[in-house]
């Protein structure tokens, strides 16, 4: 496999923002940019309602803005790691989990 090739793998990308979060190194392949900024967007929007602070609220919430508006990435995402408060990155990694069950949960299984 070349490495040029992007990741369209949705649910490597949420299980990686959740140990990103956790504080953890992660492989990041090239992903696939329109769903990583959509991905993104979702686990910001998420979030908000898992901070605990207006101020974590707010940080999220400029994410957001800047992910509409400039894009996001997940290497943007590991940088940010070591700037932001624990209530924010908690809120981002539950949001992430939630993102992840919800996409897990829309696939039809047959058992």
């Amino acid at each position: 496999m070349e490495s040029t090739l992007q990741n369209n793998d949705a649910q490597y990308l949420l299980a990686a923002l959740i140990e990103i979060y956790r504080g953890n190194r992660v492989y990041l392949p090239e992903f696939d940019p329109q769903m990583e900024r959509e991905l993104l967007r979702d686990v910001f929007s998420a979030a908000i309602s898992f901070a605990r602070f207006d101020e974590s609220r707010k940080t999220i919430s400029e994410e957001i803005y800047k992910c509409l508006h400039e894009g996001a990435t997940v290497k943007e995402q590991v940088e940010l790691v070591q700037e932001q408060t624990p209530d924010v990155l908690n809120a981002k990694m539950v949001a992430a989990a939630h993102v992840l069950k919800l996409l897990d949960d829309t696939k039809i299984k047959f058992y």
